[in-house]
């Protein structure tokens, strides 16, 4: 039997979400195994707003206006905008491959025909950041340019200005004069400083815009609490990185033990003894931290990540529940081989896919390759950390010339 998605005018924030999880699915160390995508979600929102796990570079957040914008001077028709957006997309991936910095390039390998272009990974940062003003979903967009072009011609011939009729923001750099021919991801100084303004305006006290003002850029760090700065964030700012680290800390041990009994459940050695590893570094590495996770205010935790999304009772008591567990140790290093353990991540997963649990199920542990949520929650910062990292390139430009 296949299944499909069929995709109904819900919020643009809900269907990023499930676009992301389809995304996932490609993933394997990425997949939400153990239910908690939720809380990881409404954190990342918390800290990096606008973001998502398939953005790749800064500049898009001007690429997509400036080509809707041109739909909109050309008065392309609604039922011809989708596809003529998809042709002027492909053109722009054209005329990027050949850039020396392509890294990054959605489409790089289809063009034209790959299934999620720009437009729709990134129309809900561009709500977020307050780049795009209209508050649909793409699709509604399209569908509804027609009555823009009959309601704009309106307003001109009264010679009036409609307050309401803008649908990006009025101060978005213009594009590059051969935009989308020649073109490439290197910001101008006025679009990093555009882009440092929005996140001033539209999500002023975030992680994300306090990076990006403090303007210190890193590379490969592979989670933000290790940045050198954060110390000196504000103290809500500071709180919000130390929650997030406490959860991905306690999380990833259920994550490795989960994998364990997957591994354990095939017979493989090689990912048994993987995981027996990965579970052992865990304690290892979290021995320094026991008196602070031993101490977390799971409480003051709830009511932070509650503020941004509704968290379902069995997550919730899921979470709990193991980290009660943990601290009920003397030793984490142990925790893998604890019955309670191994029974309170079986009953997650059988509560969670039913008959398709793996480990109740031999046909869907067969199609299990090895890996599954197995690394370390990170709350977007990888994406976040190669945008910031565009925003800073741009500061230190030295001209505003066209692209070379």
């Amino acid at each position: 039997m296949t299944s499909t998605f069929t995709w109904l005018d819900y919020s643009e924030r809900d269907r990023r979400r499930a676009l992301d999880v389809v995304d996932l699915f490609g993933q394997q160390e990425t997949v939400d195994e153990l239910g908690i995508g939720t809380i990881r979600d409404a954190l990342a929102d918390l800290l990096f707003p606008g973001t998502s796990t398939i953005q790749t570079r800064a500049r898009y957040f001007l690429f997509v206006p400036w080509l809707h914008l041109r739909l909109e001077r050309k008065r392309v028709a609604s039922g011809a905008a989708a596809a003529t957006a998809r042709r002027d997309e492909g053109a722009l991936i054209e005329a990027m491959r050949p850039a020396v910095d392509s890294a990054g390039l959605i489409g790089s390998q289809k063009g034209e025909q790959v299934k999620r272009l720009a437009a729709s990974v990134y129309w809900n940062g561009l709500g977020v950041w307050g780049v795009r003003l209209f508050p649909g979903s793409l699709a509604q967009y399209y569908r509804s340019l027609d009555q823009f072009y009959v309601r704009r011609d309106t307003t001109l011939a009264r010679d009036e200005r409609d307050a309401g009729i803008d649908r990006w923001h009025p101060h978005l750099p213009p594009p590059p004069s051969e935009f989308p021919l020649r073109v490439s991801f290197a910001l101008r100084r006025s679009e990093s400083l555009y882009l440092q303004e929005r996140l001033r305006t539209a999500v002023p006290e975030t992680l994300l815009t306090w990076l990006s003002d403090r303007g210190e850029p890193t590379t490969g760090l592979p989670f933000v609490w290790e940045h050198r700065s954060i110390g000196q964030a504000p103290p809500l700012l500071r709180e919000l990185v130390e929650h997030a680290q406490c959860f991905s800390d306690v999380m990833h041990g259920a994550a490795l033990v989960y994998n364990l009994l997957l591994s354990e459940a095939t017979g493989n050695t090689e990912w048994i003894a993987r995981y027996r590893e990965d579970v052992l570094k865990w304690a290892q590495e979290l021995e320094p931290r026991r008196l602070t996770l031993q101490n977390w205010d799971i409480s003051r935790f709830w009511a932070l990540v509650q503020r941004q999304a509704r968290v379902p009772f069995p997550t919730r008591y899921f979470v709990e529940a193991w980290l009660v567990f943990l601290r009920s140790l003397e030793h984490w290093d142990g925790a893998a081989d604890k019955p309670a353990a191994r029974r309170l991540i079986a009953d997650r997963e059988a509560i969670l896919k039913r008959d398709r649990a793996r480990l109740a199920n031999r046909r869907y542990l067969e199609l299990w390759r090895g890996a599954s949520g197995a690394e370390r929650l990170d709350f977007r910062w990888r994406t976040t950390e190669r945008l910031l990292g565009d925003i800073f390139s741009g500061m230190g430009a030295s001209t505003d010339a066209l692209d070379t």
